[in-house]
């Protein structure tokens, strides 16, 4: 189980801390200017005043949905994400500049609920006092 657990918290961390790996190909694929790029970076992080939701999910529904429903919004985000990214559906340059943020936000969020659903399962098993 937390093996498992384990895996599913390594899928999130690359679509968010990952951007300057795949900005520079984004920049130019998509002829977008420097501020038009930092925008991007940007609004990622900026649903982090909003991780304290997918953290209520996990409450609410519990780790198990949690972290289904975070990882087949992330599916269809991503996805969705390439689409745009690769130029197969095109949008003027402030529709994208807004889709590619938007996108992200949500894809940070999606990302925050799993790893919330594998820290939430972690501390479950874990008993008392534990440091495993």
């Amino acid at each position: 189980l937390l093996t498992a657990c384990y895996l599913s918290a390594l899928t999130t961390g690359a679509t968010t801390y990952a951007f300057s790996f795949y900005s520079s190909a984004l920049k130019s694929s998509l002829r977008l200017s420097q501020n038009q790029l930092d925008t991007l970076s940007s609004a990622t992080f900026c649903a982090g005043v909003l991780s304290w939701m997918p953290g209520m999910c996990v409450d609410l529904w519990g780790a198990r949905r949690a972290m289904v429903i975070g990882g087949t919004a992330n599916s269809v985000h991503l996805t969705l994400y390439w689409f745009l990214a690769t130029g197969r559906w095109r949008l003027d340059q402030e529709a994208l500049i807004l889709a590619l943020s938007a996108l992200g936000v949500v894809i940070f969020m999606g990302c925050a609920m799993i790893t919330g659903s594998v820290f939430k399962v972690i501390v479950e098993s874990c008993g008392a006092g534990s440091k495993g």
